[in-house]
């Protein structure tokens, strides 16, 4: 199934840049969780325009960005805040809401996404430190909880990434591929591999 994004036009009207899909303003000022101006789709905006003429008592969640480079499709949602159990509820009924917005836009269904698309999830270092406590030399001290920085050294040494906060549980039932990175690691691992 062959699909030019580039001729779908709620993609093309709400074109975007992960700098911009990342502002966060909850706190009361603003906040980039990237830098980076590659171009992506504002998924909000697809959503909120998407539902526009729906006239629903309840909004959808979405994604905050759609990103597709080299015949990849990446879904991707920045989270500022702690990673509490209703911010990971909030990301999985993203990612439902999303998932179901997508298809019915692109005439798909989810063996499509299972094959064709995968999820990043970008959420704040900093506020998602854990107390120093000594499991590995070769992990950064002061990241992380305890459980996910043990996860992350035994699957770097399997050469697997490490999925935080069990999403995880999406993979292979809904998208092709899964990954969970700091702001940092979405930097060095997602970002500089797209040149």
């Amino acid at each position: 199934m062959e699909i030019q994004f580039d001729k779908i036009d709620i993609f093309r009207k709400n074109l975007s840049s992960f700098k911009e899909t990342s502002k966060d303003t909850e706190s009361g000022c603003v906040e980039y969780m990237t830098q980076s101006d590659i171009e992506v789709i504002n998924f909000d905006g697809v959503k909120n325009e998407y539902v526009k003429d729906l006239h629903l008592t309840y909004t959808p969640c979405s994604n905050d960005a759609l990103y597709i480079t080299a015949g990849e499709i990446y879904f991707v949602e920045f989270k500022n805040g702690i990673m509490k159990k209703d911010k990971i509820f909030n990301v999985y009924n993203k990612i439902y809401d999303s998932l179901l917005i997508f298809n019915d836009i692109i005439g798909a269904n989810i063996s499509f996404c299972r094959k064709n698309v995968n999820f990043v999830l970008v959420y704040n270092e900093c506020k998602n430190l854990c107390p120093k406590d000594d499991i590995s030399k070769s992990i950064p001290q002061g990241q992380d909880s305890s459980k996910a920085r043990i996860g992350k050294y035994f699957t770097a040494k399997a050469n697997k990434s490490y999925t935080r906060f069990d999403l995880g549980r999406f993979e292979k039932l809904y998208f092709k591929k899964v990954f969970t990175f700091t702001e940092s690691e979405f930097e060095k691992f997602f970002l500089s591999a797209q040149f």
